[in-house]
């Protein structure tokens, strides 16, 4: 890979620490609310979404923000 379509590791750096948070948060949540495998057994059906309003989608929602954030991050630049 060419070294100027490289990621930028700042800003790589920011997006991973971010999105490492919005799932330690969003994990909390599913453990609170379903047990201590709670995101294994449901984070990926509707229950790892949460109800609307809830701490749950809150935390998903977040947690799909910044997954997308990473995603675009660690796209090379042309």
């Amino acid at each position: 890979m060419n070294p100027s379509t490289l990621p930028d590791s700042d800003g790589l750096a920011v997006t991973e620490m971010a999105l490492a948070h919005a799932d330690r948060l969003w994990r909390v949540e599913m453990r609170r609310a379903y047990g201590p495998d709670g995101a294994l057994l449901h984070g990926f059906g509707p229950a790892g979404q949460g109800e609307p309003g809830s701490r749950i989608r809150q935390t998903y929602e977040a947690r799909r923000m910044a997954v997308a954030a990473w995603r675009l991050e660690r796209r090379p630049v042309n």
